[in-house]
């Protein structure tokens, strides 16, 4: 049977030590990370524009308004983003 001694308290307070700073440095590269998704979302103004048609016969996408060339339809602007 294995028994284990009991910490000392220079012990405790060194493992507390590294714990909290195990923790600060977790929390620190989570919030890092978080700042860098933000910054990769592309702006508004290079949103590409499409249209399509609404009954999406073929669900072909233009990059101008028209006709949809199965049914006739007008082609309705659509977001790719």
């Amino acid at each position: 049977m294995v028994v284990n001694k009991p910490q000392t308290f220079p012990e405790m307070k060194k493992l507390s030590l590294i714990l909290t700073a195990l923790l600060v440095t977790i929390l620190f590269m989570n919030g890092c990370s978080e700042s860098a998704k933000h910054s990769e979302t592309p702006p508004a103004e290079h949103v590409k524009e499409e249209y399509q048609c609404p009954m999406k016969c073929n669900d072909a996408k233009y990059d101008k308004p028209g006709t949809c060339t199965v049914c006739g339809m007008e082609l309705e602007k659509i977001t790719n983003g």
